[in-house]
C-alpha cells in the first residue's frame, strides 16, 4: 500500500534524477549493489573499500562531475546516481537502481536523505549515519517517559534515540576527544565505522566517538 501510494506521487512530480551509466545492481556473479548515499564525501572511502573486496556500489550524491571522479577512482562497480536525494523523483529514480531484487545493503548519511525517508525507501539491512544532534540534551527518546539527561551528563546510549529509526542500524557521529582538545571524526573514520555496522552478523547501533559532555562538542 504504501508503495503504491509513494509511486503514485512519484509519478505525479515526475522523475527528476537518472541514473548515470555504470553497473547495474547484480553483477554477473550474482553479488548486490550496495546503496551509498553521500558518496562523494563522507562516506567516499566506504565506496573504496567496497569496491576493493569486489562489491559493487550504487553511489548517490548531488553533484555529477563529483561522481564521475568517484566512478573513476573505483573503477567499473561503481554505478553513479546524481540526485538530490531530497528531491521530486528520486524515490522513482531509486526504485530503477535498485532493480526487482533491490540493493544488498545500504550505507545513508542522513543529512543527505532524511531518516524516516531512507527508512521508508531502502529495504533490508541499511546503516543510518546520524549526526551528533541526534544525541543532544532533550532530545526525543525511544522511552517517551524517559528524563532528559544535562548537558555534562556521562551517560547516553543509541537506545535514547526516538523509536521511528528501530528498523535501522545506527551509527552516532560524536567526535574524538584527545589531550583536552575535540575534533570532528575523519571520513575514513566515519567509513569504517559504518562498514562495521553493515558488516554486523545481527542488527547493532553504535555511537561514534563521545557525545558526553556535551559542552564538549566541536564547534
Amino acid at each position: 500500500m504504501r508503495d503504491t501510494v509513494g509511486r503514485a506521487a512519484d509519478e505525479a512530480r515526475g522523475p527528476e534524477a537518472v541514473p548515470a551509466a555504470g553497473k547495474g545492481p547484480v553483477t554477473s556473479d550474482g553479488a548486490r549493489s550496495v546503496l551509498v548515499v553521500g558518496a562523494t564525501r563522507v562516506l567516499r572511502p566506504a565506496v573504496r573499500a567496497l569496491t576493493a573486496r569486489g562489491t559493487p556500489v550504487t553511489a548517490v550524491a548531488r553533484g555529477a562531475g563529483a561522481l564521475a571522479e568517484l566512478a573513476a577512482e573505483c573503477g567499473p562497480l561503481v554505478r553513479a546516481l546524481a540526485a538530490d536525494a531530497q528531491g521530486p523523483g528520486f524515490a522513482r529514480a531509486l526504485r530503477d537502481a535498485g532493480g526487482p531484487d533491490g540493493f544488498g545493503g545500504a550505507l545513508v548519511y542522513t543529512p543527505a536523505l532524511p531518516a524516516p525517508l531512507a527508512e521508508e525507501l531502502i529495504q533490508g539491512t541499511r546503516v543510518l549515519l546520524l549526526p551528533s544532534r541526534w544525541a543532544a540534551p532533550g532530545a526525543a527518546r525511544t522511552d517517551r517517559g524517559a528524563t532528559a539527561q544535562p548537558s555534562g551528563s556521562p551517560a547516553w546510549t543509541p537506545g535514547e534515540l526516538p523509536p521511528d529509526t528501530a528498523g535501522s542500524r545506527r551509527l552516532v557521529l560524536g567526535w574524538r576527544s584527545a589531550s583536552g582538545t575535540t575534533r570532528w571524526h575523519t571520513p575514513e573514520e566515519i567509513s569504517a565505522a559504518a562498514l562495521s555496522l553493515l558488516d554486523a552478523p545481527a542488527p547493532a547501533d553504535a555511537v561514534l566517538g563521545e557525545v558526553r559532555p556535551w559542552s564538549a562538542r566541536p564547534a
